[in-house]
């Protein structure tokens, strides 16, 4: 068993080997560049290929792509430095190919061949490996079978040299323990908010002093963020659709297509079990209502179950004449026998649903707004290739505005904009990144509207005076004196506090918290009570603020976490193994940077910034 186990687990290797590979050599063409530059420069002696660098891009890309939950621009991509980390996973990679040659390992002609016919697309009708097959399928991908085969030499060879670097590299289990032991272990402990209403001096008043003060210190709260004066041109759906008639026939032809959207009939949940004879039916359903036994048990007297008998949700019609006994029922409940095609039957009704019927009359203004969206969507597509000629023949975004059903706009725009064309994330993105050698191009929003922006000029930050915004300045400043009488208050009630003096002893409402793990949360409250909970002394109190006052926390119980507990040895196990795919990559990566080191690395820059452009340009 365990020798059929190693080699089906190496067959799977064989595969994500090829896999991987014959993805890196085809999903962007070795001729994709241009018809002769394949190269990006060498390492050692071995060649940097434009499609190995353009696939580890996309990779990580694609992977901080996922994280992020958006697309990346191109400049966002350079900035974050993603091109780099792919350049230098594509060199570290062929530092450790040369290594391998140095080495002289390399993957047999049996083991090459064994891998090469595995490969689905190199097989024929009958499954077996095609020779013609193989030669024309790297044609059509611009692959020498020489190149290919040397590819997949290097690459097995590679994995073979990471296999024996990382062979039997584990961190200790005590590692592994005592972080379980950190993340499973809880605590007791006790909190109260000391509020407003717990202070007896009542709300203060600011004197002009204060408020000059507090102006002078607390600039970033009275300063308008610096801005970027952008114009725009718009138009979305919603915009264009206050324009379009919709005819009562359409609207109507609209209603007849979406009938079923609008006219829902009474149904009913019903489970059925059908029955031999009426004897049969009318036994069990005496049983039923004698309560000798339930439906269940009905139904699994008869070698059924609940899933066997289920219809589901069910109209009047569709139950044709036992329609009227099931709807009878004006509650969930058990009725029959009923006749049906198939015989006697007894029908459970689990849930009574209540019809909705909407009239065209009730809808139509529904029907209108959204046959006019659908109408301006269209009117909007035919617009942008007259918009995109005109912006590409130099006109203004004023001569656009001015020659189409484009409107005009300008915005101070900042980060926290949010109203207007501002409310979307396309607009957002595109101002962020807008500067004044950008030429107005059009762009596409989130509900099939169009904009292109152009860039007027910075708006430098401005500290409002105190005269414009008095009223704010007085109303800050009273919430920052209140926040410090009611922290001093805290301090002083909590080096009293202890396993003998709860919090309600000084008048405060004290929460109780049991059982509490350092990932838990207490509703309410910052996220930072547990870490508090955790980093103060047993018994001893410490205070915390929060935007709705000041908290006194004190931990009363701590609890060991109980290693053998199934749920914490799974854990355990589960960090483990995490803990070593992560020294595991860290050792590999520190080998590959060794043999980086031991070899000559030469990018063409030039290139590298030519590929850049043309993998990146799009954005």
């Amino acid at each position: 068993m365990a020798t059929k186990k190693k080699t089906a687990t190496s067959k799977l290797a064989v595969w994500v080997i090829v896999g991987l590979l014959m993805f890196g050599m085809i999903g962007f063409g070795a001729a994709s560049f241009n018809g002769t530059q394949r190269s990006l420069g060498s390492v050692g002696d071995k060649t940097v290929s434009i499609t190995s660098y353009s696939n580890a891009l996309q990779s990580e890309t694609s992977r901080f792509q996922e994280q992020l939950g958006r697309a990346l621009t191109q400049q966002e991509i350079q900035t974050i430095g993603l091109d780099q980390q792919a350049l230098n996973r594509v060199i570290n990679t062929r530092a450790l190919d040369q290594l391998v040659t140095n080495l002289g390992l390399s993957a047999g002609d049996e083991r090459l061949r064994a891998q090469v016919v595995e490969i689905p697309a190199f097989q024929g009708l009958d499954g077996q490996f095609d020779r013609v097959a193989y030669a024309e399928v790297l044609k059509r991908n611009n692959l020498k079978e020489a190149d290919f085969e040397t590819s997949l030499r290097e690459d097995t060879a590679r994995r073979l040299v990471q296999q024996a670097v990382l062979a039997g590299i584990n961190m200790p289990s005590a590692y592994s323990q005592a972080i379980t032991s950190y993340i499973s272990e809880t605590r007791d402990f006790s909190w109260a908010r000391v509020t407003r209403e717990d202070l007896v001096t009542g709300t203060p008043v600011a004197t002009e002093a204060d408020l000059v003060a507090y102006h002078t210190e607390n600039p970033d709260q009275f300063t308008t963020p610096a801005a970027k004066t952008i114009t725009y041109i718009w138009l979305t759906p919603d915009m264009m659709a206050k324009t379009i008639n919709i005819s009562d026939a359409e609207l109507q032809a609209a209603y007849d297509a979406r009938i079923d959207e609008f006219i829902q009939l009474p149904s009913r949940l019903v489970e059925r079990v059908i029955f031999s004879s009426q004897e049969e039916a009318q036994d069990a359903m005496e049983v039923i209502t004698e309560g000798a036994a339930s439906f269940e048990q009905v139904v699994q007297d008869r070698g059924l179950t609940l899933q066997d008998v289920d219809l589901g949700d069910v109209t009047e019609a569709a139950l044709g004449d036992a329609g009227a006994m099931v709807f009878g029922l004006t509650e969930p409940g058990v009725t029959g026998p009923a006749d049906t095609d198939l015989g006697p039957a007894l029908f459970r009704v689990n849930a009574i649903l209540d019809g909705n019927v909407q009239t065209f009359e009730m809808v139509q203004d529904q029907l209108r707004t959204d046959a006019a969206l659908d109408a301006a969507i269209g009117e909007i597509a035919e617009i942008s290739e007259e918009v995109d000629d005109l912006l590409a023949g130099g006109a203004t975004l004023e001569d656009v505005a001015a020659e189409t059903q484009m409107e005009l706009g300008t915005v101070d725009w900042h980060l926290t904009t949010e109203d207007g064309i501002s409310s979307y994330e396309e607009f957002q993105t595109a101002a962020a990144g807008v500067t004044v050698e950008d030429f107005p191009a059009l762009a596409t929003l989130s509900d099939n509207g169009l904009f292109a922006i152009r860039f007027e000029a910075d708006v430098p930050a401005v500290l409002q005076p105190l005269e414009d915004l008095r009223d704010d300045v007085s109303d800050a400043w009273v919430v920052q004196t209140m926040q410090q009488q009611l922290l001093a208050l805290a301090e002083n009630i909590a080096p009293q506090v202890s396993l003998d003096a709860p919090l309600a002893s000084f008048g405060l409402i004290e929460n109780i918290e049991d059982d509490m793990m350092r990932s838990d949360s207490v509703d309410g409250t910052p996220p930072t009570l547990l870490f508090k909970a955790f980093e103060t002394a047993l018994g001893s109190a410490t205070v915390l603020e929060d935007s709705d006052g000041v908290i006194v926390l004190i931990p009363r119980v701590e609890h060991a976490a109980d290693l053998n507990n199934s749920q914490v040895k799974s854990l355990q196990n589960i960090l483990g193994d995490r803990i070593n795919a992560a020294l595991a990559k860290d050792i590999f990566e520190a080998f590959g940077n060794a043999a980086r080191e031991a070899v000559d690395v030469d990018i063409n820059q030039t290139t590298l910034r030519s590929v850049n452009s043309n993998l990146l340009g799009g954005g």
